[in-house]
């Protein structure tokens, strides 16, 4: 697919924001992926663009069921969809990973709620003011000193231009064991050693969002935290409190700090935040 294909097969000024979406977020509802592709826009409109991008072949649905029973319909990028954002992001790795995510199970719920949780801070924070990274750019992986891979991949890392930061946010609807926050958390703490990672990797705060809230579980969380030697960077809030908590915060970072706006197509981008527990 060249340029010229992938101009003919999007409207310019309309349809690429859909596909760089969905590339970001792999598979979302309708409902998830037309507001953020196409924001402002009435519903009725939204699905008549909606079907005019599938019918050209970039996007396909997905039926499956969700763990209440109820049927619904997902949206990911079709191969030649996964070459034409490759070819608007001007990033190739997008081919690599657009069809891997789950849809079915314990998974798809926990996507679908991380894609709310998306909407709801791009809404409030705004789409020119941030960036979400893609899969691949918010892999941490690396080997270690006996040779084996390790690897934490968070829910979310969120980029806000203006305040030069980003927040690495981990959605928790309680499920995960004990053990596993701890490794969770110990992965980001080796990850903050790697000379070879991106730089928010280790400078940036990381936002447990529980849904639902617990003072146990955030006791829990922020436990493990001081073991893995993060207390600094962990900060637990209600899922429901976010948009705000992350607002307020990267207004703070921009007040005390003001930079010039990073290059966000730079891998090491200088980050730093100023969240607090």
């Amino acid at each position: 697919m060249t340029d010229l294909t992938v101009r003919q097969a999007v409207q310019a000024d309309r349809d690429p924001e859909v596909l760089v979406w969905l590339a970001r977020l792999q598979l979302a509802t309708s409902g998830q992926i037309s507001a953020l592709g196409w924001p402002g826009y009435g519903d009725e409109r939204r699905k008549r663009w909606l079907r005019r991008v599938r019918e050209a072949g970039l996007l396909e649905f997905v039926r499956t069921r969700r763990r209440t029973g109820h049927r619904l319909s997902l949206y990911r990028l079709t191969p030649m969809g996964a070459v034409a954002a490759a070819r608007l992001l001007g990033d190739d790795q997008v081919t690599h990973a657009v069809r891997l995510a789950a849809t079915e199970g314990i998974h798809l719920e926990h996507r679908l709620q991380v894609n709310d949780t998306v909407l709801r801070l791009v809404d409030s924070l705004g789409q020119d003011a941030v960036e979400v990274l893609l899969p691949h750019q918010r892999r941490l992986r690396w080997l270690t000193s006996g040779g084996v891979w390790h690897e934490v991949t968070p829910d979310v890392v969120l980029v806000c231009r203006k305040a030069e930061a980003a927040l690495v946010i981990e959605y928790d609807r309680g499920l995960r064991s004990v053990d596993g926050v701890s490794l969770q958390l110990q992965r980001y703490r080796e990850a903050a050693e790697q000379p070879d990672l991106p730089r928010w990797a280790g400078r940036s705060s990381i936002a447990d969002a529980l849904h639902p809230p617990s003072p146990l579980r955030a006791s829990t969380i922020l436990q493990a935290a001081a073991g893995a030697g993060l207390e600094s960077r962990v900060v637990v809030v209600a899922a429901r409190d976010l948009t705000v908590v992350v607002g307020d915060a990267f207004a703070k970072t921009h007040a005390a700090s003001p930079r010039p706006t990073p290059n966000p197509e730079s891998e090491s981008l200088p980050i730093e935040t100023g969240f607090s527990s």
